[in-house]
């Protein structure tokens, strides 16, 4: 019958049931649209490395040359064997495709693999394909992605184009995308191709013994294994590792933000959960003091009420987690937006994040919500127990005294302090990004949320002080006895003043870490752009002479979309200035008894007539950069310098350089060369060089091509620099057009500048509109319970108004008594805010990017302030616009 009582409760004002549902459901909606895109994000990671990894864990490849030797795939696999790690050699390179029933149904960026299956099955002994009879030189395996995008089936005829082939196979199988069969390493590929093996050796150019690389099924380096022997001719590569840097940089990234505005919605929606069951409390007090008078016991009227919020709690919930996840979703929705149009520009990182609800867990999270919701009811509920009857009937509550037990409560404040000292100024320190939901992570956050309220109690501890220190305005702008009774009521309403004070801070403290948020993006993606090298829109490796030659060859069929072209041959070489006009002293001259300090610089030679390369500066003796790359071509002497290679130098100096081989003795000394610098110019920031760059004439550059010059493992002859005609919106139709064109024709890879690093800033400034729009939502849930309480503070001081008006008191005087009180407590809520608001954004940033430097913007955040100042005055000043109404209620 109690039950039942108090579900008639629930259902008697409903419009005023469900405007509280709304306002109480906010806080669930943000929690389970925040839970979402993590549980998508995690889930995409594992799906995403099942699909392009599997087993694979890492490769081995020749320290020297393209391809691994018969006698080096033997010796590693007898050595791999031995600890009972499973190797895969293959041959692979990127090709372009398309349908054989249709020429613009292509693809470039494809990953074309070759390999035994006898070994594929020892790799993948769960994978059906590996036990059928191997590819014949006709056949190929494709993946259903890939097939999907060029209208073909099973039966139809594929084009593989590579280094000027045309090469037609007969589609045997479609496979989902699954280790092997999506395997694309670490190359920008959007599909993969399985050929035979005997076909990619022939296709790639590879003897038929021999292969690329070899495919490791474990993810630890065999090299750092106890008892091993490091490779001296061969480099060891985590490619899953690699490749998933991208992913769990998203991971990482996203993750404490996220379990940030988890802790701040749970935290902002108990406090407004909190005074919504109070506003329930004072409707029903005079019904159960009723029911009290009539004989029903404490206990009785207890479970009334408690029904009746368990209902509440019930709907809040199951709303919650339905609109929660329709809203994560559409946030996800967003991110997928900005992701995929980076992804279509570039065709380089397929990680689409794909929806995903954990059933189990959001059942779980949901009902642990619904037991502290009802907890919450439980604690607010304990009134009846302890009221009597008169109490319920419509004499006040008895207040409470914030000065009881202060010294405690201090003393708790300064605990709390120390905590989030300690998780976010020491504990913090060496976590990296593999740890972003340990312990400290954690410990940071909560210790900031208990921050918050223990910032907000020692702020309010400074209100008697304000009504003093309000005593200086002027009489004319505030009266006396507003003043005196504005600055009384929060502490007379101690848990109704400490809720807006609360619920402010949050506020505020939302609006400060957004701000804050957002400048330091903008910062990081300034610092980070880097999409600049050697004044290119785009470029391309070239290995050796012979891909250099392919390329010029075929740069004519793209004349419409390539305005001009230069080739840069590039190796490595120790230089040493003995004047010191330049700064070459990356070894110093006491090391190995070095006689001279030197440095590593790239040697590089320019060919690219027409090629813009605008110099930073050039020697007098020159009117233009053009009579500059003319002297290049004249004079063997002359040379441009790379401007950030520091020293004293100055365009149009002559400067001495030792050419060495082997360090800074004097036997080392293979040449000394007296150069002209005749301009710098600026490499950019996407240095792929990856070092200090001297661009010389032919005669010098060959000079010492065989006699000091060197590269590191893997590295590229050159680089082709293009400009283009359209560098507006349809370049990225021009890059598309271009990685096919020399995919299939020579065999090459085309990047523009900054590729990474856009997809990182991007990654940032899709975190950035998630973060904007749930900040929205919890600056909502705040202004609601604000709103919410001040209704309630209305309604409680209906009787107090009308007798101060009876005894004289002038409606201008009233309206001031609630504008000073809330300004008294917006002003405390507003400076909590500011320093938990500016110690919450150092944390998130601090949690969410390892090692970038935080800037908090003062000027900004002080425009806020003001703004929030204003907005305190606007609030408090509209929110008394029913006192007239209820003055005219009770005195008609």
């Amino acid at each position: 019958m109690l039950w039942k009582m108090g579900a008639r409760n629930f259902k008697a004002q409903i419009r005023q049931t469900l405007l509280t549902v709304c306002i109480g459901a906010i806080g669930v909606i943000l929690i389970f649209s925040c839970y979402f895109v993590i549980s998508s994000i995690t889930y995409s990671k594992s799906l995403w490395e099942e699909k392009h990894f599997g087993v694979i864990g890492s490769e081995i490849y020749p320290r020297l040359g393209l391809e691994l030797t018969e006698a080096q795939i033997k010796n590693v696999k007898t050595k791999l064997q031995a600890r009972n790690i499973t190797s895969l050699p293959y041959v692979s390179q990127v090709v372009s495709v398309h349908s054989g029933n249709n020429d613009e149904a292509g693809e470039d960026s494809i990953i074309a693999l070759g390999f035994d299956f006898q070994n594929a099955r020892e790799l993948e002994p769960q994978q059906p394909l590996w036990s059928t009879d191997p590819l014949t030189a006709e056949e190929a395996i494709v993946s259903f992605p890939l097939a999907r995008q060029l209208g073909l089936s099973v039966g139809e005829t594929m084009i593989i184009s590579f280094d000027g082939q045309e090469v037609p196979v007969t589609i045997r199988d479609l496979a989902e995308e699954s280790g092997l069969t999506g395997f694309r390493g670490t190359m920008r590929a959007q599909g993969t191709v399985i050929l035979s093996d005997r076909l990619a050796h022939q296709i790639f150019g590879v003897p038929e013994a021999s292969a690329h690389s070899m495919l490791l099924a474990t993810d630890k380096m065999y090299s750092s294994l106890p008892g091993s022997s490091f490779f001296t001719d061969l480099i060891e590569r985590p490619v899953k590792k690699e490749a998933l840097s991208h992913m769990s940089m998203v991971q990482s990234i996203f993750t404490p933000p996220f379990l940030f505005f988890v802790a701040v919605s749970l935290f902002a929606g108990i406090l407004l959960l909190t005074q919504l069951f109070n506003i329930l409390k004072e409707r029903r007090k005079y019904y159960l003091g009723v029911l009290r008078s009539l004989g029903l016991s404490n206990r009785n009227c207890f479970v009334i009420y408690v029904s009746e919020c368990t209902l509440l709690c019930a709907v809040i919930t199951i709303s919650g987690v339905v609109l929660g996840n329709v809203l994560g979703f559409g946030l996800l929705s967003v991110n997928v937006f900005y992701i995929e149009q980076l992804l279509d520009r570039y065709s380089a990182y397929a990680y689409p994040i794909q929806p995903h609800v954990d059933v189990t867990a959001t059942c779980w999270i949901a009902l642990s919500m619904f037991i502290v919701f009802l907890l919450l009811a439980c604690f607010v509920g304990r009134f009846i127990k302890r009221t009597s009857i008169l109490h319920l009937m419509g004499k006040e509550d008895n207040r409470v005294n914030p000065s009881r037990k202060r010294l405690i409560k201090i003393l708790c404040c300064l605990l709390v302090t120390v905590a989030f000292i300690y998780f976010n100024y020491f504990a913090t320190e060496g976590v990296t990004d593999a740890d972003r939901l340990n312990a400290r992570v954690f410990g940071s956050i909560i210790s900031w949320l208990a921050g918050i309220i223990t910032t907000a109690y020692l702020m309010f501890l400074i209100v008697p002080w304000m009504k003093r220190a309000s005593s200086i305005l002027p009489h004319r702008w505030v009266d006396r006895l507003s003043v005196t009774l504005g600055t009384q009521y929060p502490n007379m309403r101690f848990s109704r003043s400490f809720g807006i004070v609360l619920l402010f801070t949050v506020l505020s403290c939302c609006l400060i870490v957004m701000i804050s948020f957002a400048s330091n993006v903008e910062d990081y993606a300034a610092i980070n752009k880097k999409d600049s090298f050697m004044a290119a829109d785009a470029y391309i490796s070239y290995v050796d002479e012979r891909e250099k030659d392919k390329l010029t060859a075929n740069m004519n069929e793209v004349q419409e979309i390539v305005q001009s072209a230069a080739y840069v041959d590039a190796y490595r070489i120790l230089v040493s200035s003995p004047d010191n006009a330049l700064v070459l002293t990356e070894v110093t001259l006491s090391m190995n008894r070095n006689k001279w300090a030197y440095s590593q610089v790239v040697w590089g030679k320019w060919l690219g007539k027409g090629y813009q390369l605008p110099l930073t500066s050039r020697a007098p003796q020159f009117q233009s950069d053009a009579e500059v790359y003319q002297a290049m071509s004249d004079q063997a002497s002359v040379v441009l310098v790379d401007d950030k290679l520091e020293g004293t130098y100055q365009a149009g100096d002559q400067i001495p350089l030792r050419l060495l081989k082997g360090g800074g003795k004097e036997e080392n000394l293979i040449g000394e060369e007296m150069v002209t610098v005749a301009g710098t110019f600026a490499i950019g920031d996407d240095n792929r060089f990856n070092g200090r760059v001297f661009i010389v004439s032919d005669e010098l550059y060959n000079k010492y091509n065989t006699n000091g010059a060197y590269k590191w493992p893997r590295e590229p002859k050159g680089y082709a620099l293009l400009q283009l005609n359209n560098t507006d919106g349809t370049a990225a139709d021009s890059i598309k057009t271009l990685k096919y064109h020399f995919t299939k024709t020579a065999g090459v890879t085309v990047t523009t500048p900054g590729e990474d690093h856009a997809i990182i800033t991007m990654i940032v400034k899709a975190e950035l509109t998630l973060f904007s729009i749930i900040m929205s939502f919890m600056m909502l849930m705040a202004l609601l319970g604000m709103y919410v309480i001040q209704i309630r503070s209305v309604q409680e001081r209906v009787p107090h108004m009308v007798m101060l008006r009876q005894m004289g008191v002038s409606q201008k005087s009233l309206k001031q008594i609630f504008i000073v009180e809330g300004c008294l407590i917006g002003i405390v809520g507003l400076v909590s805010g500011i320093v938990v608001g500016r110690l919450g954004s150092e944390m998130l940033l601090r949690l969410a990017w390892m090692g970038v430097q935080f800037s908090f913007p003062y000027l900004k955040v002080t425009g806020l302030i003001i703004g929030l100042l204003i907005f305190i005055w606007l609030f408090n000043r509209f929110s008394t616009a029913g006192l007239r109404r209820i003055q005219n209620s009770r005195t008609e």
